[in-house]
């Protein structure tokens, strides 16, 4: 084994160790302590990824969308804090350290030598369907807030609310991650889609949830409140579908042990 591999998960275990820490923060309302130790966690993520990557290029690691996941939230509270939206921000970083700490507690880190892997497709598909999920779940958190009667109201959003513009951001991501997906399946394999793979068509179950809930953004069916309701739903569904396969048994890190 390379001597560097152990890495991964220390690094992982540190950034979701500051996540909690940001998330600790935001409810003792300490800012500027949020914000360092989010910067601090999403470091460490990172440098786990690319470590990760390092470690298995040019072939292409399954069962890794739980590690990548908090730094795409993580990038978003950045972002969204950025934009004025403090509140949402406080709620992003919470979510985040939830997705964390399931991700170090029950990994699922087995790789498989996929042929073709080498093709750009094989490592863009990844993080696309990451930030494309990552919007789905920053919905559901805006959601919660418009249905608490809690957002951050600018004008726009009286029309349009938050939670409706992450869904049409996260469903052109998410849908593009899956034709880039479609063409490695191809370049690896001659088949664009393997419908009898159990993770394709729980993903699948998700482009279709969220497809609902674009016609009835676009068409103005329901009224917002129930397309909140809506988007709220779609976070379970995404932990379902999405999360759950891909999480692993139970382990304590070995440096707490």
């Amino acid at each position: 084994m390379n001597p560097l591999s152990p890495w991964v998960a220390h690094f992982f275990q540190a950034g979701a160790l500051f996540y909690l820490l940001a998330a600790a923060a935001v409810f003792l309302k300490g800012r500027l302590a949020a914000l360092i130790l989010l910067g601090l966690a999403l470091a460490a993520n990172l440098l786990s990824i690319s470590l990760k990557l390092y470690l298995s290029w040019p072939m292409q690691s399954p069962f890794q969308e739980p590690f990548w996941l908090p730094a795409a939230m993580a990038v978003l509270a950045l972002g969204t804090y950025k934009r004025g939206r403090p509140v949402l921000a406080k709620r992003l970083v919470v979510l985040t350290a939830v997705l964390a700490l399931i991700a170090a507690l029950f990994p699922n880190d087995y790789y498989l030598p996929f042929p073709r892997s080498h093709t750009i497709v094989a490592h863009i598909f990844l993080p696309m369907s990451v930030a494309g999920k990552a919007c789905f779940y920053a919905a559901g958190a805006a959601a919660l807030m418009f249905l608490a009667r809690r957002e951050e109201t600018l004008e726009q959003d009286r029309a349009r609310p938050l939670f409706g513009r992450f869904i049409v951001w996260g469903f052109v991501i998410f849908t593009l991650s899956l034709f880039l997906a479609e063409i490695w399946s191809y370049l690896g394999w001659a088949s664009p889609v393997i419908w009898n793979n159990a993770t394709m068509t729980s993903t699948m179950a998700v482009w279709f949830y969220y497809g609902c809930f674009l016609h009835l953004y676009l068409l103005r069916l329901w009224s917002a409140r129930r397309r909140a309701w809506f988007a709220l739903a779609g976070v379970p569904l995404l932990v379902v579908f999405t999360l759950l396969p891909e999480t692993g048994g139970f382990k304590w890190p070995e440096w707490l042990s």
